[in-house]
């Protein structure tokens, strides 16, 4: 079993003193008042972090200029007049022992003055902001002593609102320090610009400057700076450490190291899987070979295992987490109190950004509580729920109430819990990390589980609950192609029956006789043991699908089936008549299942009209041209419907019942979540 002794040890940020190596990375959240102070939901929010245990938190982005606004909701210190709103979320972290630091920054050319009627961008040189599309103004040198100096003015007023210490934003070539720093966008050719060592620093050299002698020479200043830009043009590996000594001698007290640049997705910023983790790891090292002040790591570090192993090999002093702790404000406290195996640790499913660029509004597909701290509260209580499914929603209301103290009896037809998590997390693998943790959960906090059982009116009775939840899911609907009715079409509804172990005759005639009898004498047998990891080894051994696949259907589901396909060898064409894949998701996302499916080689068209399925081909139409793609076997997921039949017969039989998660409709794993929490806040 892992110990946490470093990360568990306090350490010092200059004159900051914290009580662990813990820390909360920026995030934007959007939660802030439109007056750009924090608002009551966006210090509930700290608040609970702070709670949780960590040992310092870093605020969202704070402006240093009122006009240059970072978001329309977004918070400053550019005037007196706000440090008393500042103070109170200063007060109410600090009395849970946290320390905190507000991240000062001129947006400089991703400004959305504009969008008040304001002044234009500016920037070191004409560069547009890859969100908004507007266009920066060069700044004369004239200018720049007057933004130094705002700065400056921005870390005293935060040292007199009760701040610890600020971090100085100049990376990922993004806002105003990390424009000029960046020859990507610093394009001068005067004594600031980026081409040369000497002058790409000066502007943040003064700035420091100013910092240190309006708040104080013992205030501490983390510098945010990407290790790496990891973009052609941009400044090479060993640039940052080069840097870097000059940067503490201008009064640096701590680096936290990222990498990459932004882009309108944040891609290298917010990172996916695929990126593998800690992957600014080796420039923080490097930085950290020739400085003598603090060095933080950010980027994909969602384990304090492997945390702990990289303060032990001393390539970094801190740990910085943003989305771990999206998803587990206790994470720090878990840590501490050696109880690792309860941490909610983030699946890197980018709700949380997609969420942002989608309804403006940060939150968590696996903590539906985050964000809604003071909005969502579930009271303690005494009574007896029922609860109708064991997948994500099933399993997550029954979590909620145990802990709430209720009575929770949950019923499950299939022989295993999970339900279609089983499969969204063989396809992909960071899902089975929230799977095991509802199912940990649950044994946990003693829920009354009874697998094997289908659930009916009189059994339901026969519990004397005061609220029923169902959570049976959807009912996958195959759309109707002609030839669909042959043999080798495997469709959405029978791949759910295979790994239920529950073959009906409505799908089962698709399989051979022998993989028929051959599936309902193993599956049965092995349901309770079986788990994604073991599925995605099997897979690498044998699927019932051939070398040449057709996937009909675009969806989340039909794409991750594609990609999962297309890595054990198959060569796969995804066809649907809808326009867009994944519209389920958001931009993000889909980009970056986009990629994937380019790296992988899969053929995609949209669009297109499914005129016919044969044996060996099926036929598409577009735009009245007909065309074959030959296969070996035919993939059609189908389509996801509310099953709302015995939820219907509930209320029927007079019973209080609440539907959630899938039995209303196509959902993900977000939707489970929240409909699950609300459901049990509602009893």
């Amino acid at each position: 079993m892992t110990t946490f002794t470093q990360l568990s040890s306090p350490f010092n940020i200059g004159t900051m003193v914290l009580k662990n190596r813990m820390v909360m990375s920026p995030m934007t959240t959007a939660y802030c008042n439109d007056d750009q102070t924090p608002s009551e939901r966006l210090i509930r929010y700290f608040e609970e972090r702070a709670k949780g245990g960590v040992g310092l938190i870093t605020m969202e982005l704070i402006t240093i200029d009122e006009v240059h606004r970072y978001l329309h909701r977004s918070m400053t210190l550019a005037d007196d007049k706000y440090i008393d709103a500042h103070r109170r979320i200063t007060d109410r972290i600090h009395q849970h022992g946290a320390k905190v630091q507000p991240q000062l920054s001129h947006t400089g050319p991703e400004s959305v003055a504009p969008m008040f009627g304001g002044p234009q961008p500016v920037g070191p040189s004409v560069s547009v902001a890859p969100v908004w599309g507007w266009a920066s103004r060069p700044l004369e040198i004239s200018e720049l002593p007057e933004i130094a100096r705002q700065y400056g003015e921005g870390a005293r007023r935060a040292r007199e609102a009760g701040y610890d210490g600020i971090e100085l934003h100049a990376a990922h070539c993004y806002n105003l320090l990390g424009s000029f720093l960046s020859p990507l966008r610093n394009k001068r050719k005067d004594e600031y610009s980026a081409f040369k060592a000497e002058t790409r620093t000066r502007l943040i050299n003064e700035v420091l400057g100013e910092i240190k002698a309006r708040a104080g020479m013992d205030f501490p200043v983390t510098l945010s700076i990407s290790g790496y830009e990891r973009m052609p043009g941009g400044r090479s590996v060993d640039d940052t450490q080069r840097l870097a000594p000059e940067l503490v001698a201008a009064g640096v007290d701590c680096f936290r190291v990222s990498g990459g640049i932004s882009d309108a997705l944040v891609a290298m910023m917010v990172g996916r899987s695929e990126y593998g983790d800690a992957h600014n790891i080796a420039q923080a090292a490097a930085i950290k070979h020739v400085v003598d002040v603090p060095v933080m790591l950010v980027g994909r570090i969602h384990d304090p295992e492997l945390a702990e192993k990289i303060l032990v090999r001393g390539q970094a002093d801190l740990i910085a987490m943003a989305r771990p702790l999206l998803a587990d404000p206790y994470l720090p406290q878990k840590v501490l109190q050696g109880q690792p195996e309860r941490i909610r640790r983030c699946i890197s499913c980018e709700n949380c950004i997609d969420s942002m660029q989608t309804n403006d509004n940060l939150g968590c597909a696996i903590n539906p509580f985050s964000g809604r701290e003071s909005e969502l509260v579930v009271p303690t209580g005494s009574k007896k729920l029922v609860i109708v499914g064991g997948g994500t929603g099933g399993l997550e209301a029954a979590r909620i109430a145990a802990e709430a103290g209720h009575q929770v009896v949950l019923f499950e037809r299939q022989n295993r819990l999970g339900g279609s998590l089983l499969l969204a997390s063989t396809v992909h693998g960071d899902n089975e990390r929230f799977l095991n943790w509802l199912l940990s959960e649950v044994r946990r906090l003693g829920v009354d589980v009874r697998t094997g059982v289908t659930a009916t009116i009189d059994k339901v009775k026969a519990e004397h609950p005061v609220a029923v939840i169902v959570a049976t899911g959807a009912v996958v609907k195959t759309p109707h192609i002609p030839g669909i009715e042959q043999a080798n079409i495997i469709t959405g509804a029978l791949m759910r029956q295979i790994v239920a172990g529950d073959l009906r005759e409505g799908e089962a005639w698709r399989l051979p006789s022998w993989q028929r009898h051959l599936l309902g004498v193993v599956m049965p047998l092995v349901q309770r043991v079986v788990t994604p990891r073991l599925l995605r080894w099997l897979s690498q051994w044998w699927m019932p699908i051939g070398e040449k696949v057709v996937i009909v259907g675009s969806d989340l589901v039909a794409i991750e089936l594609a990609e999962f396909l297309a890595m054990r060898g198959r060569t796969v064409h995804v066809v649907d008549a809808a326009k867009k894949i994944i519209p389920e998701v958001g931009k993000k996302r889909r980009h970056e299942h986009m990629d994937k499916l380019d790296q992988l080689r899969i053929t995609v068209n949209t669009a297109v009209t499914i005129e016919r399925i044969d044996s060996d081909a099926v036929e598409i139409s577009a735009r009245g041209r007909k065309h074959t793609i030959s296969c070996d076997s035919v993939v059609v997921t189908g389509e996801p419907m509310a099953d709302t039949r015995f939820a219907a017969a509930l209320r029927v039989a007079k019973i209080n019942v609440q539907s959630i998660g899938d039995s209303t409709g196509l959902g993900l794993i977000v939707k489970a979540t929240t409909t699950a929490a609300e459901a049990v806040a509602r009893i």
